[in-house]
Formats: structure tokens, sequence, C-alpha cells
């Protein structure tokens, strides 16, 4: 199997790269609109998603061990 590292990297960024536009799209859409509601919650909606893009192997650590609790029982 080859080695990815380096693509996953690259397609990470990019991925990060695109949804930080789309998060800027759509806090500029509800700022003209002036929607307030709507702008807070695609701000924090957009940065939450770009934290996780940003990060994968700290949210994919924390997912894994949030099912294993999950899976022995429940969380406690």
């Amino acid at each position: 199997m080859p080695d990815i590292t380096g693509l996953t990297d690259y397609v990470s960024a990019q991925v990060a790269a695109v949804l930080f536009i789309v998060m800027v799209v759509m806090i500029v859409r509800a700022f003209i609109s002036q929607r307030w509601g709507q702008f807070f919650s695609s701000f924090i909606f957009a940065v939450i998603c770009y934290v996780i893009v940003a990060n994968p192997g700290e949210f994919e650590s924390m997912a894994t061990a949030i099912w294993k609790q999950v899976k022995s029982g429940g969380l406690s």
C-alpha cells in the first residue's frame, strides 16, 4: 500500500480552504441581509467545521473514544 500521507495533508488543506471561502460567503450574505441570528449561527458552524477539517487527527481519536464508550455501555 503506498504512503499517501502527503496527499491526505494536501486534500485536507484544500477542503479547509474551500470551507473557509464558503464560510466567508455565508457570513457576508447574512450580514448584508441583517439577519443576525443567521449571521452568528453561520459563523459558529463554519468555525467548528474549519477546526474539525484543519485538525482531523484529534477529532478522529476523540470520535473513536466516544464510540468505544457508547459501545461499552454508554457515557457516564
